[in-house]
């Protein structure tokens, strides 16, 4: 039976590193597209997703710790909780709840 692992104790996260805590990535997707920025996909969509639903999604991701790394992952957990609770600069809940952006025509018509 396949497994899912994951590994709550990072430096940082995405590919880049440019993400904190769990709660600035899932901030990150929740707001969809609108940045500036080349590297990002312009058709990532707002998820709308409320805190209790991050929270949750939080949640989930840290229970996928291996056994091995439970007690790291709950220290780690706490210390990325702590955080999220006074810094969250990926947060935009007017974005990830108002209008989704309009989406370009595509090439040629």
């Amino acid at each position: 039976m396949p497994q899912a692992n994951f590994n709550i104790d990072c430096e940082r996260y995405l590919h880049d590193g440019s993400q904190e805590t769990l709660w600035d990535v899932i901030d990150h997707y929740n707001k969809g597209d609108g940045l500036r920025d080349p590297y990002l996909d312009e058709d990532i969509q707002p998820l709308g997703l409320t805190e209790r639903e991050i929270d949750d999604l939080v949640a989930f991701l840290v229970s996928l710790t291996s056994a091995q790394y439970r007690e790291l992952g709950a220290k780690e957990l706490a210390r990325q909780r702590e955080i999220s609770l006074t810094k969250r600069p990926q947060r935009d809940t007017a974005r990830a709840f108002g209008p989704k952006p309009p989406r370009p025509e595509p090439p040629g018509n």
